[in-house]
């Protein structure tokens, strides 16, 4: 759905996960409502005529790892990994699908991204860069075989630019690195990430514990 006059600014992933999870929206960031109509243009941006924006990104649609249909330690790693490494595909095309199949749909802070994914479409806008990196991921599940469990990856996130309003000029995005812990499980085909947070300093927490705030 179009949503006239609405203004999205996208802050990489990393930084609207180290928010609690009742904090929906990325507008929430900027110390408003997501869904307000009236979110004030960042001071410095000037007019920009579109032709001139960075290009689109071409970036072929994921293909879905084996794996993620396995339910087993190696199912659930995958399925955060090929979360992680679609987001600029994401991002860039306005696709969710690809994010759907493999979040659950009660997860808010993967629907925030969803949601954020597709009204940056509707504006005309799209992330170039901000590309991801696993460099590890271990899961820890419950069960035999596991049908919950808890996937930490560590990661790091390019530096991209943001085109969210194709007639104002790009938001640049520094790289990121840091640890995400998801927790997930088993819907009887596939794993499902439940819920997403970013580890803190000095080592991981659950992940569970960001929806209790």
């Amino acid at each position: 759905m179009n949503k006239p006059g609405q203004r999205l600014v996208v802050i990489v992933l990393a930084l609207l996960l180290a928010l609690p999870l009742g904090i929906a929206g990325i507008g929430a960031l900027r110390g408003g409502d997501s869904s307000s109509q009236d979110t004030p243009v960042p001071e410095g941006r000037r007019a920009m005529d579109p032709a001139d924006q960075p290009p689109r990104p071409e970036l072929p649609r994921p293909e879905d790892p084996p794996e993620l249909t396995e339910q087993s330690a190696a199912g659930a790693e995958a399925t955060l990994t090929h979360l992680l490494l679609s987001y600029d595909y994401m991002m860039s095309s306005g696709d969710t699908e690809v994010w759907r199949q493999s979040v659950d749909p009660n997860c808010q802070v993967c629907l925030s991204f969803l949601d954020n994914a597709e009204v940056l479409k509707d504006q005309g806008g799209y992330l170039a860069g901000g590309a991801f990196e696993v460099h590890d991921a271990s899961f820890e599940g419950t069960g035999e075989p596991p049908a919950t469990g808890t996937v930490t990856a560590d990661f790091t996130q390019a530096e991209s630019t943001l085109v969210d309003d194709p007639n104002l000029e790009p938001l640049p995005l520094e790289s990121v690195s840091g640890q995400i812990i998801a927790t997930v499980a088993w819907d009887g085909e596939r794993w499902r990430v439940t819920d997403m947070a970013i580890a803190p300093p000095g080592g991981p927490s659950d992940a569970g514990g960001a929806s209790d705030s």
